[in-house]
């Protein structure tokens, strides 16, 4: 162990904590949850700020969503780090995207149309709860009862004296096209539109983006590569396909004009950009956005990297 013995609990996920020799003033040990070791380490009097402490369902779920910032070198952790990982954590936090985020988890747990829900796989309910970022299980039964009222699911409330259950969950025929209204609106679509440079000298760069979007777990989608109506603009095919995003990647290297109004306009969506451009470039980028936090590479393999790491890291 370190000069100061770690707390028996972790200050992050509440599970007991493993030790690690330490030479520094410092407390540094693993903890193993929902089945991974992590290793953490806070200076020696650390305590959870209260914002922290409340919030620390944020934390718990960004672990099992395998979304926790974990930069390498690890820092020691303090209330200034965790506080800014709550607050720019890309997770659900209106009523609507809690709602939406809950019917597409349980549409994921469905094997077949019609069937009921398998859930079983989840042996503690805790799972369910911060998996969804809910800040506890009535927030959990709250929005549950809340898509059966809306007639999106059905269920037996089989409740008792030990708390409230629910079993043969089935999603309803106008929950699966509440689902695909979702999927295909964009904020829960499994597409990337990117926008970039089309000349032939950023082929290699535009080759990397779409690999790295496809190993994400993404579609990218390019106007230039995708079929559309005849009868539309270029500019309504853009529009249209940025609404059907969930993010958008806005390369600035070569500085096309286009690029500015593609961000811009998923930012009027409140869709997540990622910035990116190359450090030769990087100088000449406009002021009106080059304060944003940008990817800056020096090559395509440093590019990969770090683009694979944001996407995992930001996008929920």
């Amino acid at each position: 162990m370190g000069m100061t013995k770690a707390p028996e609990k972790c200050h992050i996920t509440d599970m007991l904590t493993e030790n690690i020799p330490s030479a520094f003033d410092a407390v540094e040990y693993y903890v193993t949850y929902n089945g991974k070791k992590y290793y953490f380490g806070f200076n020696w009097n650390h305590q959870n700020s209260e914002f922290v402490e409340r919030n620390k369902f944020i934390l718990k779920g960004l672990l099992i969503n395998d979304k926790f910032p974990l930069p390498k070198p690890l820092p020691y952790f303090d209330n200034n780090i965790l506080e800014k990982i709550i607050n720019e954590a890309q997770i659900p936090r209106t009523p609507k995207s809690k709602l939406d985020n809950l019917l597409l988890f349980l549409f994921d747990h469905q094997n077949i149309v019609g069937e009921a829900i398998n859930l079983s796989m989840y042996s503690d309910r805790d799972q369910v709860i911060n998996k969804l970022y809910f800040f506890n299980y009535q927030e959990y039964w709250f929005y549950f009862n809340t898509l059966k009222d809306q007639e999106l699911i059905k269920f037996i409330d089989s409740s008792s004296k030990d708390g409230y259950m629910a079993s043969d969950i089935r999603l309803t025929y106008k929950g699966l096209e509440y689902v695909i209204n979702l999927q295909e609106s964009g904020e829960k679509s499994k597409n990337c539109f990117i926008a970039m440079s089309f000349s032939d000298k950023a082929t290699p760069l535009r080759e990397i983006i779409k690999k790295t979007v496809l190993e994400s777990g993404y579609e990218p989608l390019l106007v230039d590569e995708v079929h559309y109506d005849s009868d539309i603009t270029i500019n309504d095919a853009i529009i249209k396909f940025i609404k059907q995003s969930k993010f958008l990647i806005a390369d600035f290297t070569e500085q096309k004009q286009g690029v500015y109004f593609e961000a811009g306009f998923a930012l009027g969506l409140k869709r997540p950009v990622i910035y990116t451009c190359s450090q030769n470039d990087f100088e000449y980028t406009h002021f009106d956005t080059n304060h944003y936090p940008h990817i800056v590479y020096e090559n395509l393999d440093d590019l990969e990297v770090k683009l694979k790491n944001k996407i995992q890291a930001w996008i929920e």
